[in-house]
């Protein structure tokens, strides 16, 4: 690592340090987890979304798969 790169880390590391003193860390974490438990809650709205409706999300993933089919055969014809 180059010295600027080392010193960006320890600034960032002092920042992290004071912000979670002073607040505390669960306080400072809150939107990581949120964002963590965002992401994973969509997948599993996803599945529970197919699992409900499985002919609905086949038809909608043939359509997806035909479009991009058709998107790589065009893109081997020249202009």
């Amino acid at each position: 690592m180059h010295s600027k790169a080392l010193w960006s880390l320890g600034v960032l590391l002092v920042a992290v340090g004071v912000a979670a003193h002073a607040v505390g860390w669960d306080a400072l974490l809150w939107f990581p987890r949120w964002a963590l438990d965002s992401l994973f809650w969509v997948p599993l709205a996803l599945m529970d979304a197919i699992a409900a409706a499985p002919l609905t999300f086949a038809v909608i993933a043939l359509g997806v798969v035909l479009m991009v089919a058709s998107r790589i055969i065009g893109r081997g014809r020249g202009p």
